[in-house]
């Protein structure tokens, strides 16, 4: 009996870099290898998650962050390996805020 050849791929969560400026997050993400066409991008208003292709390897990570940003204001760009996502920061939303007295 001949052995099936695997098709799966090994998962690998990129090395990512995640800073923001008073207007907007920048997440830069490390996919060496990958072809632009191949990379998908999933943005909601306080996470992203990308998925991208290589050879024998799949790469798949989601992050959520402390800050809402406009996914429909969003851009991305990848260049020699290196995915940078910008997305711009809502409005911080008035809430009320109180002391805890700790007993």
């Amino acid at each position: 009996m001949a052995e099936e050849e695997s098709t799966q791929k090994i998962p690998v969560s990129p090395a990512t870099f995640v800073y923001h400026t008073e207007d907007e997050y920048i997440m830069e993400v490390e996919l060496p290898g990958v072809k632009k066409e191949d990379i998908d991008i999933n943005v909601t208003e306080n996470t992203f998650c990308v998925r991208a292709p290589r050879r024998n390897t799949e790469y798949n990570g989601c992050w959520v962050l402390a800050h809402d940003f406009d996914p429909d204001k969003g851009n991305a760009n990848y260049e020699n390996g290196l995915l940078t996502i910008r997305m711009p920061l809502t409005e911080e939303k008035a809430g009320k805020s109180t002391h805890l007295n700790v007993k």
